[in-house]
């Protein structure tokens, strides 16, 4: 799903379709990017180690990196807790991060008008998943 992602985002970037703003830039975007919590308790174990693992891969405006809680086995919450990208894309893709939970999985779609923080997103998570497989 990574390669797919950075494959698309290669396309784009070369193409010189992707467009935004330069002005957040230099700033971290100050917002609830908690994202959605879900309740794992009541399920059989899932297939993760239990604890917090951090993943980071590249946003719109640099690394993103996030959090991902494990509890029962499952994605209980995946959060960003660092990033440069705008706040306009951070609310955009709120739903992504809540579909992660609810679904458990970052085979989603990303959101259109915010490609780059989706996909960093995403891949964030896969490599914090990743972390918790091995753990």
């Amino acid at each position: 799903m990574i390669k797919n992602r950075k494959k698309w985002l290669a396309t784009c970037v070369i193409a010189g379709i992707c467009l935004g703003s330069v002005a957040a830039q230099a700033e971290i975007v100050e917002m609830d990017t908690s994202g959605v919590t879900a309740d794992v308790n009541n399920r059989a174990p899932g297939p993760y180690h239990n604890g917090t693992f951090a993943g980071s891969a590249p946003g719109y405006n640099g690394d993103m990196t996030v959090e991902v809680t494990i509890k029962n086995g499952w994605i209980a919450q995946a959060k960003i807790t660092k990033t440069k990208d705008d706040a306009e894309y951070l609310a955009k893709i709120q739903p992504l991060m809540a579909a992660v939970a609810e679904k458990q999985t970052t085979k989603t779609d990303t959101i259109s008008g915010a490609t780059f923080s989706s996909c960093g997103f995403l891949d964030a998570v896969d490599q914090a998943l990743e972390k918790a497989k091995d753990n």
